[in-house]
């Protein structure tokens, strides 16, 4: 019974609408991080909680696939890859039909693999994971959206390898 008084009393707060709505989508990641510049991508499902022709925020989920080469702290031949899995807020500000910004945080786990090529060794684990993001969106036909950005992602350390990314997000989307 609580639960429905929670979901009643929600659904008329005046930040959340009932006219919310579903969107897909897939990002390319173009990283900078510790080993090098690689390319990277992040399929997502989101959940738009207000229909506000100016502001509007999000919650999106996503899976990034990041993938790595070069040289460790030590000097050290590696191959690594990054599955971050991060729950995102994301406020957008649209002043007119057509042109958007948008920011947001995210925060998740992510499992990390590290193999150094001439020893055949790999190292695994499992870190927090986290994200800042910032850009702009170009909406068209009303429900298709490109978005351009940049995120910074931590996906944790392993070994003798950071886990910080400095991304180039290039993203479509589609808005039920």
């Amino acid at each position: 019974k609580k639960i429905f008084y929670l979901a009643f009393w929600l659904l008329h707060q005046p930040f959340i609408s009932t006219h919310a709505s579903l969107s897909v989508g897939l990002n390319l990641l173009f990283d900078n991080n510790h080993l090098g510049t690689e390319v990277g991508f992040a399929p997502n499902v989101g959940w738009q909680f207000t229909d506000d022709v100016s502001f509007n925020h999000s919650i999106v989920g996503e899976i990034g696939f990041l993938g790595m080469q070069g040289k460790d702290d030590f000097f050290k031949e590696v191959d690594a890859s990054a599955i971050p899995f991060l729950l995102n807020y994301k406020f957008q500000w649209n002043p007119n039909d057509i042109l958007g910004l948008y920011s947001g945080v995210g925060l998740g786990f992510s499992l990390n693999k590290l193999e150094y090529t001439k020893k055949r060794r790999e190292v695994s684990s499992k870190s927090l994971a986290w994200q800042m993001q910032f850009g702009t969106n170009v909406t068209f036909a009303e429900s298709y959206r490109f978005n351009l950005g940049y995120r910074f992602m931590d996906t944790g350390r392993v070994s003798n390898t950071k886990g910080g990314h400095s991304i180039v997000d290039l993203g479509f989307g589609y808005q039920f």
